[in-house]
């Protein structure tokens, strides 16, 4: 099975090089014939604040070239992993543009899972219900199947010292646990993010962790700690047997801007925040 791989494409009206990016995404993805995309959140530039973003980026994605699921992220539904109170209206409007936040594919001998990362630590009856979804999930993958692959907006790995005390970037230590540790651990080969605007591929406990970047811009380092590439482009996963084989793709077309030099950037509001950088 090949997936195709997009993240953070920030698609709103008033960022046009965004939406360019992401029909040249779309154009390199029909040519590599993949039979399933997944985009892994911040679908929309404000969508938390400005529910018409997602409604336009909803119509952005309809002529998409394959089946296509979402995960949301925090341009979509606001901060979450415990930093915020959960908004269930905003929950509510994510879901009317981009369907369930939580969801399941089989393919084979692989389950492919997605989840919200915005629930994980919010403590909230929403993060529980996903939690006894994703263990009943478990249990199906311990009978039926060999493999599976996590799909969330925020990443799980934290590749250096320095990255264990950050909070705006990484889902909550505990959730992190759980979901390398619990009902996954016998099945887990690849956690699949968005997120940080940065490509990384590192291994760690027999899981590949994958970052995504944007298919949109990226944050110069003076506003965000460079952990991995900064680049745009998009994804291929390739699944096949016990096989995980993964591309990363800069397609023609798609600019690499940064973002201080588009129209809706103001400085003194970058769009990804962090308490101490961007990611």
């Amino acid at each position: 099975m090949r997936i195709a791989l997009v993240a953070d494409s920030h698609l709103a009206e008033r960022a046009p090089e965004c939406v360019a990016n992401w029909k040249a995404a779309a154009g390199a993805v029909a040519r590599l014939r993949a039979d399933l995309t997944v985009h892994l959140g911040d679908i929309s530039l404000d969508g938390q604040v400005h529910p018409d973003e997602l409604r336009f980026a909803h119509d952005q994605t309809k002529a998409w070239p394959t089946p296509i699921h979402f995960v949301p992220g925090n341009h979509d539904l606001g901060d979450g992993s415990g930093e915020s109170a959960l908004d269930p209206q905003r929950l509510a409007a994510y879901e009317a543009s981009f369907g369930a936040d939580h969801w399941a594919v089989s393919a084979g001998r692989w389950e492919l899972i997605g989840i919200n990362a915005q629930l994980l630590g919010s403590g909230t009856p929403q993060e529980h219900a996903q939690w006894r979804w994703l263990e009943d999930h478990a249990r199906r993958i311990r009978d039926d199947r060999d493999h599976s692959v996590l799909f969330l907006h925020r990443p799980l790995l934290r590749p250096s010292a320095n990255e264990h005390h950050r909070e705006g970037r990484y889902v909550t230590h505990a959730a992190c646990e759980r979901l390398l540790d619990g009902p996954l651990r016998h099945s887990l080969r690849a956690v699949v993010s968005g997120h940080t605007h940065q490509h990384l591929d590192r291994t760690v406990g027999g899981v590949r962790h994958l970052w995504l970047p944007s298919t949109a811009f990226v944050l110069p380092d003076e506003i965000q700690v460079r952990v991995g590439e900064k680049v745009v482009g998009l994804g291929l996963l390739e699944l096949g047997g016990s096989s995980v084989w993964f591309d990363l793709l800069c397609p023609d077309g798609m600019r690499r801007h940064q973002v201080t030099e588009l129209g809706f950037h103001a400085p003194h509001r970058h769009p990804i925040a962090e308490p101490q950088a961007l990611g």
